[in-house]
């Protein structure tokens, strides 16, 4: 099962003001090692192992809501146990795992509530459990907090399951050997949403893939399909809710600029593009394109 990596790239960006809802605490970590089983590239000498990592984005838009139009820096670490006791018969593969997550504003940014915390938007903690099917699907259950140091937002909880499937190697190797689409079901379900109803999220996505050269150097092209669905999340432009929110697609290209010394480290870069529903209040215009850059390391 491919690990995928949290990947964070830097392009032109270009969006709306930050609607109303910026108060609101945001929506998901975009970008996460915390629902995937560990690189079986690396070599891990004991069931203990960590994957840290840093990126940049242009703006931080969540399910499709703008919540920070500052270039925004997203540091994470995540520490996994691997259970290899429960690995038998259909399953191939478990783990266990905790990590944090964060956004902190680089631009310019007002004084306000959270006096000099005033650039940490958000700062996220989470918890979970994976397991792999069969080398093929995985499924992974986390809780989420989220909190604001720069009292951005109230406090939250989310609990998400993640079901996936790794279709490579199925297809004709005239693609390509690495070729997939890495099919996904996010269901994500609000807990103790301030102020509003909890919302069930859904995402479906597909993220088709395949390994090139530049070089000598080899690197992965994906390029991400998401929709963003919800009950109670989006709220339209003339009342009501609405329950599609977004199309998202872009470009990422990422690969191991040492790899035989430092084998698990990845650089990644490209771009997200946003295309909003117009009748939900985003604060995005008719569509914004965010780019990121980030560095990965899986010790």
């Amino acid at each position: 099962m491919k690990y995928l990596l949290p990947v964070i790239a830097l392009a032109p960006g270009f969006a709306a003001p930050l609607a109303a809802q910026e108060s609101e605490p945001p929506a998901e970590i975009e970008a996460t090692a915390a629902v995937t089983l560990p690189d079986n590239s690396v070599k891990q000498s004991n069931r203990l192992s960590a994957n840290v990592g840093t990126g940049l984005v242009t703006e931080y838009i969540s399910r499709g809501v703008l919540f920070a139009k500052e270039v925004s820096l997203q540091p994470q670490i995540t520490v996994t146990l691997d259970l290899p006791s429960l690995e038998g018969g259909a399953i191939t593969g478990a783990n266990v795992f905790v990590g944090s997550w964060s956004s902190i504003k680089l631009g310019p940014v007002p004084s306000g509530s959270g006096g000099r915390l005033t650039r940490f938007y958000e700062t996220d903690l989470y918890a979970g459990a994976a397991i792999e099917l069969a080398d093929r699907w995985a499924v992974s259950g986390t809780y989420y907090r989220y909190e604001s140091l720069g009292n951005s937002f109230a406090g939250y909880n989310d609990f998400e399951v993640i079901v996936s499937f790794d279709d490579t190697g199925m297809w004709d190797n005239n693609i390509s050997p690495a070729f997939s689409l890495s099919p996904s079901l996010r269901l994500v379900q609000e807990a103790g949403r301030p102020g509003r109803k909890d919302a069930l999220y859904i995402q479906p996505s597909l993220t088709p893939s395949f390994d090139t050269r530049l070089g000598n150097t080899k690197i992965n092209l994906a390029f991400p399909i998401v929709v963003g669905l919800s009950d109670e999340y989006y709220d339209g432009t003339d009342g009501g809710k609405k329950t599609f929110g977004f199309f998202r697609t872009g470009m990422i290209v990422s690969g191991k600029p040492a790899p035989r010394a430092a084998p698990g480290l990845t650089l990644s870069g490209g771009f997200d593009l946003w295309v909003p529903n117009s009748e939900v209040k985003s604060g995005l215009d008719q569509y914004d394109v965010v780019g990121r850059i980030g560095l990965d390391w899986s010790l």
